[in-house]
């Protein structure tokens, strides 16, 4: 399985979306250049990164103590001790790492200048921490979170901002016998654990005709690994919001979703403050993802909000 865990945004002071950058020229005659991070870019046509923007590179408030974003951090990161975690990756990435590692379509309109933001036309600000997902299962990681950054021309408003983070994970099983055999010994455990926990949980088949098995899984194991995501996420909703129910039982509730990278996908709500909040997005990763990472064949997970 892999999981991507974290998506939550911040409202901060207003952010320009107009085309003009913080670029320089080298001894007056070479060409215009970004300085990002410390690094040096060339820019071109496409280049639409405000000098508001390159304000926030530097800040990685998820990284700075007692931050909010900082101790959420921490807080997810506890609930699973076992992975690695990583937090200081650049935000500088390929539209390719970003987009087409991904299965992304080509008219997706996140590509577009208008959605994201481009160095030149060849690097960009990473739009979701996804886009170091094939770089980090090539590392061969098998269990792993991720916290960044990450960056879309968004209208700012009460709840967009253009600057925003995400935290990110996985675990792979391999797809045989003895790897569902983890899972379900997983499966038990957790849902013994959520069993006698003050939760309520509304949910919806792990594999429906709009909602498929990838053809190229066994549908016995995509079934399994679903579920695995969903109890390990229902652990987590519990372990981030149970204390703050009021002493009535905690409400979640999973809905068919879809997105370019997994499938089954599922969204993910909790009942708080007298509403339904969106917390994540999620699925059985693309075995393309993995194919293209040289991963184990193997299901995955993935999850995010």
């Amino acid at each position: 399985m892999a999981t991507k865990i974290l998506k939550s945004r911040f409202v901060g002071p207003s952010v320009s979306h107009g085309n003009s950058t913080h670029s320089r020229r080298l001894s007056g005659l070479g060409p215009t250049y970004l300085e990002i991070l410390g690094n040096r870019y060339p820019t071109d046509s496409v280049t639409n990164i405000t000098p508001a923007i390159l304000s926030k590179l530097p800040l990685r408030l998820h990284s700075q103590p007692f931050h909010p974003l900082s101790t959420l951090r921490a807080l997810i990161e506890s609930h699973y001790p076992n992975f690695a975690h990583m937090a200081s990756l650049s935000p500088v990435v390929s539209p390719f790492k970003n987009f087409d590692e991904l299965s992304f379509p080509k008219d997706h309109p996140g590509r577009s200048i208008t959605d994201s933001y481009y160095v030149n036309k060849d690097l960009m600000l990473r739009t979701h921490t996804s886009a170091h997902e094939v770089e980090v299962f090539r590392q061969g990681e098998t269990k792993w979170l991720l916290t960044a950054d990450v960056y879309r021309r968004d209208e700012i408003d009460g709840s967009h901002y253009p600057v925003f983070h995400q935290m990110e994970g996985a675990c792979i099983f391999n797809a045989d016998a003895s790897g569902m055999k983890e899972v379900e010994e997983d499966n038990e455990r957790l849902s013994q654990h959520l069993a006698l926990s003050n939760i309520i949980i509304e949910d919806v088949p792990h594999i429906s005709p709009s909602n498929p098995c990838q053809s190229s899984h066994d549908p016995r194991y995509s079934d399994l690994v679903a579920k695995n995501l969903k109890l390990s996420l229902n652990s987590l909703m519990l372990a981030l919001f149970g204390e703050v129910a009021g002493g009535n039982p905690l409400k979640v509730r999973w809905i068919e979703a879809y997105f370019p990278f997994t499938s089954p996908s599922f969204e993910v709500e909790v009942f708080f403050r007298g509403k339904w909040l969106e917390i994540l997005g999620s699925g059985v990763i693309r075995q393309t993802t993995l194919d293209t990472a040289s991963s184990y064949s193997s299901l995955d997970e993935k999850h995010r909000y």
